[in-house]
């Protein structure tokens, strides 16, 4: 099953499912509203979710469109939080000599875990907003 998010005015947008071949789509909003409620109800929303992903197949689903990717937001627009964990000594020794600072004391033995909280993400055809492009944002 693909998945996408429609932006409709809501922090987690509108559930979409998506053909295989991204040519059209089908609302899932009966299902469940969104894909972080769909994930999180996966043993009930999985099965139908699948029967209406085998209708976007067929092209018989209801409310079957035309799948514009530039309409849509990232699957899951908004992360309730995420956890970072540098695990690889060379990774953090590397930074370290990239950005010219002193290593993490204790950084043999303590890993380098860091916590984020709530964050938008974005769709894969929404701009990107830099403060300066000659900074070599990738």
């Amino acid at each position: 099953m693909k998945f996408a998010t429609l932006p409709d005015g809501t922090e987690d947008g509108a559930l979409l499912i998506v053909s295989r071949d991204l040519t059209r789509a089908a609302p899932a909003g009966d299902i469940a509203p969104n894909l972080l409620a769909a994930l999180r109800d996966w043993d009930r929303s999985a099965p139908l979710l699948q029967a209406r992903a085998d209708q976007v197949e067929a092209g018989s689903a209801a409310g079957l469109i035309a799948f514009d990717p530039g309409a849509v937001t990232a699957p899951l627009p908004r992360a309730p939080q995420w956890l970072d964990g540098s695990a690889f000594l060379n990774h953090g020794r590397l930074m370290d000599k990239a950005f010219n600072k002193e290593p993490v004391a204790d950084i043999d033995t303590v890993p380098l875990v860091y916590q984020g909280a709530n964050v938008d993400f974005l769709g894969p055809c929404t701009p990107l907003a830099t403060p300066d492009e000659a900074l070599n944002i990738d």
